[in-house]
């Protein structure tokens, strides 16, 4: 066959179309997602070289819609095309005027021609789902690469238009119709006209023949061939699974694989022993723990559930802003090994969100692992059935339900599923990020450590929210008031909630942490850890995870506002001051290279121009939270002193975004305003020790460098000079380092309250309940007396953590399981004195 031959052979692709199949195209084929940097891929590679398409499996849908894409973006079309039988499709395939070319020898020639060409590897048959081999053009290409310098490029390809797994053990229908991976005709007609709005082109790592060749010139054409063709198919398969995830199993079936687990078997046999029980009954225990831990997957359910979420996104929210680029890294890691996505917990709509996307994205939904308490009928078996996983809020001394967890964490790794937790714990009330808790993560490195994969990459995650619908119930929990239990099913039916808008949502990606890395980089060995290590590596990934959840939280209109609103206090604050905050809030930020929504990206800050700072306000405003007035001609706004609390919130999303830069402003600030570098380091460290239980420092470098960084930026800003081994704040700049203070009043202000309170210890030990409650007494007086200035900082969270702190320093004693007394040390006013003062020092104003 001749290279004129094959151009006119009868099935190649062209820019051809009639107006009736122009507009059906369109319509169904433009909604399906081609990624930008796909297609600058092939670009690069028809520059530099042939292409070679190569897909998993022949269709006439697959020819017809890619033969649309690269027609409509300009690529390359395959002149030849391998594998496609068109016999029950002629009506159909006569507007293309001609049949499809067939046999390796048509692809050859198009090769040789410097021309585009595809190969399908399978086709689907009758009674197999898996399809059936077409025949190999990859010796003849090899051989045609050793001929010329020109390089041949192998690119694996797919249109995915059902997400859904495969079952490991396939169906009646699989088998007549063809499976997800193979489909049939009739499969893959009807399961496109379902999901072609959500359907994806992935497009995996090329293969360079011409690089192939070079490193193997001694091995022969057919068996460098078969090498080829096994990476191909190897990369189509890390594609798909990147998408719809490993092969489908039952309950049942994963339970009865996870009580295979030999970990498991041995710790129930050692549990039989110790508790005197046949081990038949500590199994029936086991298997009971595994019905209440596993998911029971069905994609049917998910198409269910994910509609029913579509419609409440729309209702309740204005749109969903998405980091794109950080979800394709997260797709591309899920290929190399299993991810465990860790969002941050603002909401009960978390549990929704990172599904919800995924699913509208084509990609599989993950596990998701769901306190016991969401386990409630009739929500408990939807959430079941679409991948959440429930685990009991506290199983100490419960060994056989502890062993059955680990067992099916390593199992559901092993298997290869994409999971998701929240490494918080529960949902934040103050809108800082809470402490990583090392449960889960523990569990996620024993079964690294175990073997269950050479690697898992964990993937911080932040969802942030323009206004939180659950603000009314953290402001009362906050201000005292008893938790109340309460689940998303009750949330919901608030006819206040579904009858509101609530703004924008946005979900940044971080880079993903790789466990196998992040253990090499410690020096750590998989195979020899020692009982010390392993925590140090627990602790590390914990932190990093924290780091990451907090480094892409985004900067909202709400939260700035908020954060400019609050602090340093005042009774009025005019628009100019607020503008000049919120300018110098924003410049730090850019400067640390934080992640601003996109409506802030090219926003004003004056608060009086139409934008998103204005909209912010005007819905403090209508939350009676915020009132604005006139004053001597200029826009003038007051903190209603009921919401400082509510506002908070807001502030507290994006306060470890100016965490080094604010304790370092209010160590300058303690010390006059000018003091030496060497004098800075002091108050700096205590006052990092105080905070760490409510904010998240950086762990890859040391507190030195830390200093150092905050004040380049600073001085940058213009707030501060350095000269020599001095610093100063610079003249005018004070309100500047006040405002960057004020970001931790609350918290500073809220241990002085306690150290305060713990006066009444001094005539013998209290409850732990007690004491908060006396903290909030002692604060409501101190607020009326203006010892301190901000009704934020009177919050029952803060209060335990600062009680926590102090129990660890030593200073407070546990008698009891709930009760504290001082220690011998602070039994003492003085000490405690000394501490309050010390804090007061960080509250002053500094130079006048």
């Amino acid at each position: 066959m001749s290279t004129t031959e094959t151009k006119a052979a009868p099935a190649a692709m062209h820019t051809r179309y009639g107006p009736l199949f122009r507009r059906l195209f369109r319509h169904f084929f433009e909604p399906v997602r081609f990624p930008d940097e796909a297609q600058a891929l092939l670009e690069d590679l028809a520059r530099r070289g042939t292409i070679v398409y190569v897909m998993r499996s022949a269709g006439i849908l697959n020819f017809l819609y890619f033969n649309w894409a690269f027609a409509r973006r300009g690529l390359p079309l395959a002149r030849a095309v391998l594998g496609l039988s068109t016999f029950l499709y002629r009506p159909l395939v006569l507007i293309l005027r001609r049949r499809t070319a067939r046999g390796a020898e048509a692809v050859l020639q198009s090769a040789r021609a410097g021309e585009a060409s595809m190969v399908f590897l399978r086709r689907p048959s009758v009674l197999r789902s898996r399809g059936s081999s077409t025949d190999d053009p990859f010796a003849a290409l090899v051989a045609l690469q050793r001929t010329t310098d020109r390089p041949i490029y192998l690119v694996p390809q797919l249109l995915i238009f059902k997400r859904a797994p495969s079952r490991l053990r396939p169906g009646v229908t699989d088998v007549v119709l063809g499976s997800a991976e193979v489909p049939g005709r009739i499969h893959a007609f009807t399961s496109f006209l379902f999901n072609y709005k959500r359907s994806v082109v992935k497009v995996g790592m090329p293969i360079d023949l011409s690089e192939v060749v070079r490193a193997e010139t001694g091995v022969p054409d057919e068996i460098l061939a078969r090498k080829v063709r096994g990476s191909l198919g190897v990369g189509l398969a890390r594609e798909l699974r990147s998408v719809v995830g490993p092969r489908l199993k039952s309950q049942r079936r994963m339970i009865d694989e996870t009580l295979r687990d030999r970990a498991l078997r041995a710790e129930l046999v050692r549990e039989a022993e110790a508790s005197s029980r046949d081990l038949a009954v500590v199994e029936e225990e086991a298997r009971r723990c595994l019905r209440e831990i596993s998911a029971r997957y069905s994609p049917a359910w998910i198409d269910g559930a994910n509609a029913v979420a579509r419609w409440l996104f729309n209702r309740l929210y204005d749109g969903i802003d998405i980091d794109e680029e950080g979800l394709r890294a997260a797709a591309e890691a899920s290929k190399q090994a299993p991810i465990v996505i860790c969002p941050t917990h603002r909401s009960h709509i978390d549990y929704l969100l990172v599904s919800h996307v995924l699913v509208e994205r084509g990609v599989t939904p993950p596990l998701v692992a769901a306190g016991a308490n969401l386990s409630f009928w009739p929500l408990g078996p939807i959430f079941r059935r679409t991948g959440a996983f429930f685990i009991r809020r506290s199983f100490k001394g419960q060994r056989v339900y502890a062993a059955s967890l680990s067992a099916y964490i390593r199992k559901v790794c092993r298997d290869g599923y994409t999971q998701e937790f929240y490494p918080e714990g529960g949902r934040t009330r103050t809108g800082r990020l809470l402490q990583p808790k090392f449960g889960l993560i523990s569990i996620e490195v024993d079964a690294w450590i175990a073997g269950a994969r050479d690697d898992l990459c964990f993937v911080p995650t932040a969802i942030d929210y323009e206004k939180i619908i659950e603000a009314r119930a953290y402001a009362r929990e906050l201000a005292g008031g008893e938790k109340r239990r309460e689940d998303i099913r009750g949330l919901l039916k608030t006819p206040a909630v579904l009858l509101s808008r609530w703004g924008r949502v946005h979900l940044q990606v971080a880079p993903p942490i790789s466990l196998a890395a992040l253990a090499k980089e410690r020096g750590f060995d998989r195979s020899s850890f020692r009982r010390d290590e392993r925590k140090a590596l627990i602790r590390a990934l914990a932190h990093r995870i924290a780091r990451g959840m907090g480094d892409v939280q985004t900067i909202t209109a709400s939260s700035l506002t908020a954060a400019g609103l609050l602090h340093p206090f005042g009774p009025v604050l005019r628009s100019s001051e607020l503008e000049a905050r919120i300018r110098l809030l924003r410049k730090l930020a850019e400067a640390k290279r934080a992640r601003f929504s996109k409506a802030m990206s090219i926003a004003p800050s004056d608060p009086t121009i139409p934008g998103p700072i204005r909209e912010a306000l005007a819905g403090f405003e209508a939350d009676k939270a915020v009132k604005t007035f006139e004053q001597d001609g200029e826009r003038a706004f007051r903190v209603e002193a009921h919401a400082r609390s509510a506002l908070d919130f807001y502030k507290n999303n994006i306060v470890h975004h100016f965490t080094e830069e604010a304790i370092v402003a209010a160590s300058l600030l303690a010390l006059g305003g000018a003091t030496t570098r060497a004098k800075l380091t002091e108050p700096i460290g205590w006052l990092s020790r105080l905070l760490k239980n409510e904010l998240s420092f950086r762990t890859d470098v040391s507190m030195d460098a830390t200093i150092d960084e905050a004040l380049e930026r600073l001085d940058a800003l213009g707030l501060l000079v350095r000269e020599a081994e001095s610093v100063r704040i610079r003249e005018g700049q004070e309100p500047g380092m006040r405002l960057l203070r004020g970001q931790l009043a609350d918290l500073i202000e809220a241990f002085r309250l306690l150290a305060t309170t713990l006066d009444e210890l001094s005539g013998g030990p209290m409850d732990r309940k007690r004491l908060v409650e006396r903290c909030f007494v002692r604060g409501k007086e101190a607020l009326d007396s203006g010892v301190i200035q901000g009704a934020e900082a009177l919050s029952r969270p803060t209060f335990e953590s600062a009680i926590a702190w102090l129990v660890e320093q030593g200073h407070l004693v546990p008698e009891g399981e709930k009760r504290l007394g001082l220690s011998e040390e602070w039994k003492p006013r003085e000490p405690r004195q000394a501490f309050v003062d010390r804090l007061d020092r960080f509250l002053a104003d500094g130079p006048a």
